[in-house]
């Protein structure tokens, strides 16, 4: 196929298919590079490749797990020569589930979603609103990121706290993300979900939060860090069997009992609200997304934001006497 010798590009597809019809290891030796190597390629180049597993089972099983090559995500490379860096390649092996091939959508997390954003991806699909009726509530607070929102605003929700930790610990920024441990002793703020201008407090105060914070070191500082799809008053008819929808005036249209009243309801916009994990010392910081601009553009804000704020923690935290590590 190809050597170090030479600058031949080798496309997408004829890596795709290379990946189906060898090992790592075989496909490996054709590009003179380790197995290892060689799934950083198909990982930088957004390739599905077959994890653990895959070879062992029978050459019809083997050909109905295979995925289909999806597109290219914008930036992504059209092939690789070698010499391509790879080092930044985000490792993540695809591993067949028994109850049978991933969807276009698990592919899409496995590649996209940064690791401590997965599980929360899992838990928020199966879950139901909770009292509010509109914000989900999983089953389970142990090992998920600080997010809020409803179903319809999941996937926005996913795909931007995603975005925002592979921003912050990018090699550029370096700023570590993760799931507090116990040991630390940390404490989550209340959130609500009012948006923006409105009074705190005014909104929702979501049902669930999870059982530790997610927290941000930026230069050895820890910060809070929790998402919120925004909320705001509307008026809402109940229309029976726990359903409230947009009033519009026409009682005559709905079988009694119905009534109007006002209730907070999500707005499909997102809230990043950076806070103070430490007990007894209070700091926060809020960035709010607006109609008609994706809130991922203003993630380099965000962290600069953030840089900020860890002086001014820090400052607050050395004037308390509590050392910031």
């Amino acid at each position: 196929m190809a050597s170090r010798r030479d600058a031949h590009v080798i496309s997408r597809e004829e890596l795709y298919e290379l990946a189906w019809s060898l090992s790592a290891g075989r496909a490996g030796l054709l590009l003179r590079v380790s197995d290892v190597s060689f799934a950083r390629i198909c990982d930088a180049l957004e390739i599905p490749h077959p994890g653990r597993g895959y070879w062992a089972k029978s050459p019809a099983e083997r050909a109905r797990l295979k995925p289909a090559l999806p597109p290219p995500s914008p930036g992504v490379k059209d092939g690789w020569k070698p010499g391509d860096p790879t080092e930044h390649a985000h490792f993540t092996r695809w591993n067949p589930q028994p109850q049978g091939p991933p969807t276009f959508a698990d592919f899409q997390d496995s590649r996209r979603l940064h690791e401590l954003v997965k599980p929360a991806a899992k838990a928020l699909r199966r879950a139901e609103p909770g009292v509010d009726g509109y914000y989900l509530k999983p089953r389970i607070r142990r090992g998920l990121v600080d997010m809020a929102c409803s179903k319809d605003g999941l996937e926005k929700c996913l795909r931007f706290t995603s975005d925002l930790f592979k921003r912050l610990e990018s090699p550029e920024n370096g700023h570590h993300v993760s799931i507090a441990p116990a040991i630390r002793g940390f404490v989550r703020t209340p959130i609500d979900t009012a948006e923006v201008g409105a009074a705190r407090g005014k909104g929702v105060f979501p049902s669930w939060s999870p059982l530790r914070p997610t927290v941000v070191s930026v230069f050895g500082v820890p910060i809070g860090l929790a998402v919120v799809e925004t909320s705001r008053p509307a008026r809402m008819r109940y229309v029976g069997g726990g359903r409230y929808v947009p009033d519009d005036g026409r009682e005559d249209d709905y079988v009694p009992p119905t009534w109007v009243e006002t209730r907070n309801v999500p707005t499909g916009l997102l809230k990043l609200v950076a806070y103070s994990p430490y007990y007894g010392l209070p700091w926060q910081r809020q960035w709010t997304e607006t109609p008609g601009k994706l809130f991922s553009l203003s993630l380099d804000t965000i962290v600069r934001g953030l840089e900020a704020g860890a002086h001014e923690l820090f400052l607050a935290l050395d004037k308390a006497g509590v050392p910031p590590g």
